[in-house]
């Protein structure tokens, strides 16, 4: 006795070849835009990441000003002033005066030019926490853009998994539509033929633009997504996609506890937490005195005033000048303390954002995980669902032609069928989403 065959009419052949051809890896070679490729082009054209680079480089210029404040500052000084009384070029010692009182040089119309050096030579180490909060700073905007980095990529993957789970589910929904189409023409004709009631004909039409209807939500939805991922990529058109050739594989194993502390996210709280330290150390500046050196050189000059015998020559006088300033604030009304305090509270704000950040990443981990092994039990069930949904199809089918079971048994097992080809096509999504959102928080999506 030889093997049993089953012919299956056209359309049903064709659906079957289709979710074959689009659920097995392909071994042709792709076209398209790659999921590397698309990763790499959000990094480099990406305005928003753009942007956070930009932050960091602005922390780097800061640390640089905060750097060269230490060295002090050289301006050139220049002042006019008229005065009532003559006055001067310079202070005069009495034996200068007793020389020739009468040729002493005098004016109103006194100007003034020269070239000021002022450096703080003692702040209380407030400049010196500045620089070293400078410095933090400038880690902590590495550390964010790196993390921006991440949240990008893996806004970028998730985009093209779904771009590629809704083009599938688009395209498997058209081949139902169609297969609707074809059967309700075959009920046309054998209502014609007086084979079938006028009913089967209402119940495949019904059926056939709930499918139209869905048909059209999935296109509405691939055509956001795809908008979405377009502006990522900073493009206006986007490219056809390649298949991602990743399977729905279990997640490696790792240490919890060592994966949080070598997190950015966990990271950046501990910067922010040494950051507040320093600010505490440096609002008890306030309480040391400032010392400030400061040296001037320039020239004292103006016309001689009608007291003077020599009135109406000008005259100039070299004027220089090195000088050490002590202030120290003794009392201020508690304005030091409140600074203080505020800082003391902020650094005990961050203390707690940091076990905050240690906790969600333990829960975010678990979840992840979790996540991961859902979606692969899922994707698994979703294909042995389809698989017998696919024959229960074909083999309703047969029997509806033969007159054997109604059109709604047919239909059901259409719809059947369909809802568990979608439901497998986003199964093996879903295993890649979840491996990149663990990758996320790993912290792995950037390609090394």
């Amino acid at each position: 006795m030889g093997p049993i065959t089953m012919k299956l009419p056209k359309m049903h052949v064709f659906i079957l070849l289709f979710f074959v051809a689009a659920l097995m890896q392909s071994s042709r070679p792709a076209h398209g835009l790659s999921l590397e490729e698309a990763v790499d082009m959000a990094l480099n054209r990406n305005p928003g990441l753009q942007e956070k680079r930009l932050n960091k480089s602005v922390a780097e210029t800061d640390l640089s000003e905060k750097k060269a404040s230490n060295f002090g500052r050289i301006g050139f000084v220049s002042s006019y002033g008229h005065y009532n009384m003559p006055r001067t070029l310079a202070p005069l010692t009495p034996a200068n005066i007793l020389s020739d009182p009468y040729a002493v040089p005098t004016t109103q119309d006194l100007f003034t030019t020269g070239v000021m050096y002022e450096v703080p030579l003692f702040t209380g180490f407030s400049q010196q926490r500045t620089v070293e909060m400078a410095n933090m700073q400038k880690e902590m905007a590495g550390v964010a853009l790196k993390l921006s980095e991440e949240q990008l990529i893996y806004n970028v993957k998730t985009l093209y998994v779904n771009t590629l789970a809704l083009g599938h589910q688009l395209r498997a929904q058209q081949a139902y539509v169609k297969a609707l189409k074809a059967l309700l023409a075959d009920l046309q004709h054998e209502v014609k033929l007086g084979k079938k009631a006028r009913v089967d004909i209402l119940k495949a039409a019904a059926d056939l633009e709930k499918a139209r209807a869905q048909e059209s939500r999935i296109n509405s939805s691939l055509t956001i997504v795809s908008a979405t991922l377009e502006g990522l990529l900073n493009l206006s058109v986007l490219p056809d996609l390649q298949e991602v050739p990743e399977g729905p594989n279990p997640s490696k194993a790792f240490n919890t506890d060592v994966a949080i502390k070598n997190s950015g996210r966990y990271q950046y709280a501990v910067m922010e937490v040494a950051k507040n330290a320093k600010q505490v150390e440096k609002s008890k500046s306030a309480y040391y005195p400032q010392v400030t050196f400061n040296a001037f050189y320039g020239q004292n000059f103006g016309p001689n005033d009608s007291s003077n015998r020599y009135s109406g020559d000008w005259n100039s006088q070299e004027i220089w000048q090195t000088v050490v300033t002590l202030t120290w604030n003794i009392f201020d009304f508690g304005a030091r303390e409140s600074a203080a305090q505020k800082a003391r509270i902020q650094k005990m704000q961050s203390e707690k954002k940091k076990q905050t950040t240690a906790l969600e990443l333990k829960t975010a981990l678990v979840e992840a995980r979790t996540k991961i092994q859902t979606a692969i039990r899922e994707y698994k069930s979703a294909e042995a669902e389809e698989q017998m949904t696919r024959e229960t199809e074909t083999i309703e089918r047969v029997r509806f032609d033969n007159g054997a079971v109604s059109v709604n048994d047919l239909l059901y097992a259409k719809a059947r069928h369909q809802q568990a080809a979608a439901r497998l096509i986003s199964a093996r999504y879903a295993c890649l989403s979840s491996r990149f959102y663990l990758d996320y928080l790993l912290e792995k999506g950037k390609p090394s």
